[in-house]
C-alpha cells in the first residue's frame, strides 16, 4: 500500500489499518464469497486516508535542562569574626 501512494511504510496508521482490516474481515465472514474481490479493492482504495502526516524536523538547537528555582531563600551566613 505504501508503494502505490508513494509514502514511507512509517507513514501509514497501523492501528487504523489493522481495524479496516478487522472490519473488512467481519463484513466479507457473513457476505457471498463473489463480493469479497470487489471489498478488497475498496479496501486498497480507502487506504489514503490511512497516511499521516510528515514528521516535523528535530529543532536545531540541543535541549537542554533547566535550572530549577530553589523553593526558599536560602539563609545567608554570617561572617565570622
Amino acid at each position: 500500500m505504501a508503494k502505490a501512494y508513494r509514502v514511507e511504510p512509517l507513514r501509514i496508521s497501523f492501528i487504523n489499518a489493522l481495524r479496516l482490516i478487522q472490519d473488512e474481515f467481519l463484513w466479507c465472514s457473513g457476505r457471498s464469497p463473489g463480493t469479497i474481490p470487489q471489498k478488497l479493492k475498496t479496501l486498497r482504495e480507502n487506504g489514503k486516508r490511512l497516511i499521516l502526516p510528515e514528521k516535523r524536523k528535530r529543532q536545531s538547537v540541543p535541549r537542554q535542562v533547566l535550572c530549577k528555582a530553589p523553593r526558599y531563600p536560602y539563609k545567608k551566613r554570617t561572617a565570622r569574626a
